[in-house]
């Protein structure tokens, strides 16, 4: 692996890119941590025919990962078929989009289409095996028949079971066409029709999915994601540095697991701006408190545009005032902290560096409780009386960056190394 440090960046990247993926999902076994009782589960539950999934959870918990991972794993000759919701998605467009994504792995569908003398006129199809815009609508009441006839054409062809991920179903939010889908769902299973959807979709997808039919829970293996423990965290980014031949103490593993807050592409991330870090400094591949450092500037600069706007949006009141309050909640490398501290350790000197008049302690208490608030972003929460800290932990590192900005100097984001950086 010391041949992978040593190359040019395009080597390292490449090899980089096949033990992270911050930016797709993941589609093996061998990289999914932690979710291994979930894709388990999910096989177990799709031996039976007539079976969908409904996964669930906040963004960036890795439902994409799963779906993916499940699919490739389930399907047989054939790589599952993946499509996206959008808010302008419906019913027909999705449906449509499979029928089109299936096509792309066997063109001669539409021939065979053709052959059959079958025609799906609300997808646009006819008889003749020609495609075209499809201008069916919702009401048309032959639309969820049809649907179930052309799927079951498609899983007739194929030759085996159908495999499909419809990510994103949250974004569909007009109750008619969630219960298209769930009918759907029933149909498919009502008529034996191999094929299996796998949903992906925030929590409110649930209840969207059952509400529009009594009986829909019987049609799904239901799994709920959640942030990842503590010990898969630590397993994606050891297992990658290993593989890179990179030398990460235990310290700065600890690190990048809290700051992500168990979500995967947060650990991806940070990973991945921490091994350029090492790559470039050519140090023989060893992560110190100060690459480390550097790789959280890194982050915080690229997801500028995500952290941006509850930052500004907790500042925008109290500009002046609450600013340097959120710096000095991230000062230092703890991420809960006391307001005393705070106030004392942090504050007071941020202040006086600033060559400002600090707020007195009832204003600071005043400013710190609103920073709780949702006009605020709640940006801060108190985990219990008079301790604080950041809702989303990749914020602190946002705001940390803002602080450097305004050339304000805090105390060390890594527990190792000198208290203060000069």
């Amino acid at each position: 692996m010391r041949a992978v440090l040593a190359s040019d960046s395009q080597t390292f990247g490449k090899s980089l890119s096949a033990v992270l993926s911050p930016a797709q999902p993941l589609q093996s076994p061998e990289f999914l941590r932690g979710r291994e009782a979930h894709l388990y589960g999910i096989e177990k539950a799709l031996y039976q025919p007539g079976r969908h999934v409904l996964i669930h959870g906040l963004r960036g918990v890795g439902k994409s990962s799963l779906a993916q991972t499940a699919a490739f794993q389930v399907a047989e000759k054939h790589d599952p078929i993946i499509v996206g919701c959008d808010p302008a998605s419906t019913f027909l467009t999705v449906v449509r989009e499979i029928f089109e994504e299936a096509e792309q792995e066997d063109p001669r569908l539409i021939s065979k289409i053709s052959e059959a003398s079958a025609g799906f006129s609300n997808f646009g199809i006819s008889a003749q095996g020609k495609t075209a815009i499809s201008h069916g609508t919702v009401d048309d009441p032959s639309s969820l028949n049809e649907a179930v006839r052309l799927l079951s054409f498609v899983a007739n062809q194929v030759g085996h079971r159908l495999i499909v991920v419809i990510d994103e179903f949250d974004l569909i939010t007009d109750k008619r066409q969630q219960s298209l889908f769930t009918n759907l769902v029933k149909q498919l299973s009502d008529k034996r029709v191999d094929v299996c959807l796998i949903f992906c979709g925030i929590g409110e997808s649930p209840a969207a999915i059952m509400e529009a039919h009594g009986s829909a829970d019987r049609y799904f293996h239901t799994v709920e994601l959640g942030p990842l423990e503590w010990e898969a965290r630590q397993e994606i980014v050891s297992d990658a540095a290993n593989r890179l031949g990179i030398k990460v103490d235990r310290d700065t593993i600890i690190r990048i697991s809290k700051i992500s807050d168990g979500f995967p592409h947060f650990i991806h991330f940070i990973s991945e701006k921490l091994f350029w870090r090492i790559f470039e400094a050519q140090n023989d591949g060893v992560a110190t408190p100060e690459l480390f450092e550097l790789a959280m500037e890194d982050a915080a600069a690229s997801m500028d545009m995500r952290l941006k706007g509850p930052y500004e949006r907790a500042t925008q009141k109290y500009h002046g005032d609450t600013e340097p309050i959120l710096w000095a909640v991230a000062d230092g490398h703890e991420f809960v902290r006391r307001s005393r501290a705070v106030f004392d350790e942090s504050y007071i000197r941020i202040m006086r560096d600033l060559g400002r008049e600090p707020l007195d302690r009832d204003r600071f208490n005043q400013r710190i409780n609103s920073l709780k608030q949702e006009s605020h972003s709640s940006i801060l929460y108190g985990s219990r009386q008079g301790w604080y800290e950041f809702t989303e932990k990749m914020i602190r590192g946002y705001v940390r960056l803002r602080a450097a900005q305004h050339g304000v100097d805090l105390a060390r984001d890594h527990p190792v190394g000198p208290r203060f950086a000069k």
